[in-house]
């Protein structure tokens, strides 16, 4: 995602908050890529597990840390729940992170919802470096968000949120709870619903 310079009129938003609410964002984003050595290191699981714990959710934190402890490569475990639950699995099980397949009514890719995310994006000034996915893929909408928060344009994230994320999201996070199992999707499912929900 491209990240245009800050304009005069967002000089007023608390560049802390800004850039607080962006690094959350940028964060949730990397859930939801495919696990790469580049980023899932020790770091990317201290910062996972400081959300839950930050949130006094207790259950979710040990669950978290279970999984690490009995699992000899993490990395490669979390590959193969990525594949189960994204890409490929037993017909009806896959739950794709695409807006599109969600809310358009036939499960397809590329759906009006696609076209619908990227001219949001494009009226906002930010577009996508990699066009090799849907631009509402799960992954995308966050970092747009993180795109959104950086410049303070909280109006736009706001709209976004209400018309084009949190209607799919609620359904997609719906089907993730009854079919994931694994410990580190379910709960980063459940911090994005909590950190993107209207009053937060």
């Amino acid at each position: 995602m491209a990240v245009p310079s800050l304009s005069p009129d967002q000089a007023d938003v608390p560049a802390t908050e800004a850039a607080t609410i962006g690094s959350l964002y940028s964060f949730l984003a990397l859930t939801m890529r495919y696990p790469d050595p580049g980023f899932v290191d020790e770091l990317f699981f201290e910062a996972f597990e400081s959300l839950p714990a930050s949130l006094g959710w207790q259950s979710e934190l040990a669950a978290i840390r279970a999984w690490r402890e009995k699992t000899a490569d993490c990395l490669d475990d979390l590959r193969t729940a990525y594949t189960r639950l994204f890409i490929t699995a037993a017909p009806g099980a896959t739950i794709p992170p695409y807006a599109s397949v969600h809310l358009d009514g036939d499960n397809a890719l590329y759906g009006r919802t696609t076209e619908r995310t990227r001219d949001f994006y494009r009226e906002h000034g930010f577009d996508l470096q990699n066009e090799s996915e849907p631009a509402d893929h799960l992954r995308f909408e966050l970092e747009f968000l993180a795109a959104l928060a950086n410049e303070g344009k909280f109006d736009a994230a706001e709209l976004f949120l209400r018309t084009l994320f949190r209607p799919w999201f609620a359904r997609f996070q719906e089907k993730m709870m009854q079919e994931a199992r694994h410990p580190l999707y379910r709960v980063a499912i459940q911090l994005i619903d909590f950190f993107t929900k209207e009053e937060q």
